[in-house]
């Protein structure tokens, strides 16, 4: 053995870089399997309904607070025009929405829709229709929850997908349902039978 071949670097095998177009396409077959098992699962449009409906269960139960702590009453407003929620603070106790008092605004989600599908059954035993009272009136549905907790009166709130409103699944469905006597909030889901608490 010489010096030479002591010290001489070794040859590595050459490796190979990269993917096959085999391994390739399998990686993407069972991407495409994969994507057919959950995607039908996750429901945008129940999602963003299901954000709405909690968004204004959440403020109607501040709003709640607040009037109680400050003892003056303050408004929660569905505005439809704009897509969000309003709270009030009606601090000299008029029950309208005046300029100077102090608002919060919260968006509800692009997809969400304030009403309910023709389908769909009013919730049985309930109040009247919110929306459908303030379109009667010519104005936003809104509910006053007052200084003591109560509520200025009891309402429904209905929320739903655009899809659902244009004749598509009518799972899409939630309903707020604010008690007169308590000021409480309470929210449902119309499961295509019936509807269920949330």
């Amino acid at each position: 053995m010489t010096a030479a071949s002591v010290f001489a670097p070794r040859r590595r095998p050459r490796t190979r870089r990269g993917f096959s177009v085999i391994e390739l396409v399998m990686v993407l077959i069972i991407i495409g399997i994969m994507a057919t098992l959950i995607l039908p699962k996750i429901r945008l449009d129940s999602s963003g309904v299901d954000t709405a409906v909690r968004t204004v269960n959440m403020t109607m139960m501040v709003a709640q607070r607040e009037a109680v702590s400050r003892q003056h009453n303050v408004i929660v407003v569905i505005d439809t025009a704009r897509h969000m929620a309003r709270t009030v603070w009606d601090a000299n106790n008029t029950g309208l929405t005046e300029s100077g008092e102090r608002t919060r605004p919260f968006l509800l989600p692009e997809n969400v829709v304030v009403g309910r599908p023709s389908g769909v059954p009013a919730m049985g035993g309930a109040s009247e229709d919110a929306v459908t009272a303030a379109a009667a009136l010519g104005g936003d549905p809104q509910v006053i929850l007052l200084r003591s907790g109560a509520a200025s009166r009891a309402a429904i709130f209905y929320f739903t997908s655009q899809r659902a409103m244009a004749g598509g699944p009518d799972k899409d469905v939630r309903a707020l349902s604010v008690s007169r006597a308590t000021g409480r909030p309470t929210w449902y889901v119309w499961t295509g039978i019936k509807w269920r608490r949330g």
